[in-house]
């Protein structure tokens, strides 16, 4: 979840809990975050240097000039599709607003009630398209659930954080090199099925830092059935269909 690959990243909201809560979770995942504390302050921001912003993450309600506000701008002013937009908030429910931002052209809505592995899917939605389009890669979905993993004969308890029908990424704090073999137990929300299920370690945080939010190893199943498979392609497919703007 830790991309080598960092991108500029600026933050529009006039609360600074928020933008010390994000920055600390973009940052954490290898980005590079500035800020603007109200619309103004991003119009300006997005004039000085509409090329040096990778994805402008927006607050609706702020100060001076809100997020529409922003949005208005920016196609009065041929800034759309310079970089996409994700409009975030803490007042308006998604029925409210949702086919308003379409409208007005932004990429993505989410409410301020995330994870950290939710705002990491999002984000890298965004930022690197290519790596997920649904029709060249397998599709994820971050939903964090509980799993007891074996390795080397030992057992431990962590969390699965990101998740497709091949594989998914395990938050652990103890060091779990490449091509480790683990045995994992955990169940889907909504369902009283336990997958027992051996995975292979394809990478692992581990070996680049020793604490955050993100570490970890990013696991391929090596033992699904055809059942099983078939459960978790549901269970994403309908999470991601949940989770969309075009819902």
């Amino acid at each position: 979840m830790i991309t080598k690959n960092s991108k500029n990243i600026l933050l529009a909201d006039d609360s600074s809990f928020f933008r010390l809560k994000l920055s600390t979770i973009l940052s954490e995942a290898g980005h590079r975050v500035t800020f603007a504390g109200d619309g103004r302050e991003v119009i300006k921001k997005i004039q000085a240097s509409p090329d040096g912003i990778d994805l402008l993450i927006l607050d609706l309600l702020m100060p001076h000039v809100d997020g529409f506000g922003v949005l208005e701008w920016m196609n009065e002013n041929g800034y759309l599709g310079r970089f996409p937009v994700l409009a975030v908030t803490g007042v308006y429910e998604p029925g409210e607003v949702v086919d308003r931002l379409k409208a007005l052209g932004a990429d993505g809505f989410m409410t301020k009630a995330f994870s950290p592995e939710e705002i990491v899917y999002r984000i890298n939605r965004l930022l690197f398209p290519e790596k997920t389009d649904q029709r060249n890669t397998d599709q994820r979905v971050p939903i964090s659930v509980p799993v007891d993993y074996t390795v080397n004969d030992t057992t431990y308890t962590g969390f699965l954080l990101n998740r497709s029908t091949t594989g998914i990424f395990l938050h652990t704090m103890i060091g779990i090199l490449p091509e480790t073999v683990v045995r994992m137990k955990f169940s889907l929300p909504g369902s009283d099925r336990v997958f027992d299920v051996e995975g292979i370690v394809m990478w692992s945080t581990s070996l680049s830092t020793s604490k955050g939010l993100f570490i970890g190893a990013g696991i391929k199943f090596d033992s699904l059935t055809d059942e099983q498979r078939e459960e978790l392609r549901r269970f994403v497919d309908e999470e991601a269909k949940r989770r969309s703007l075009d819902r």
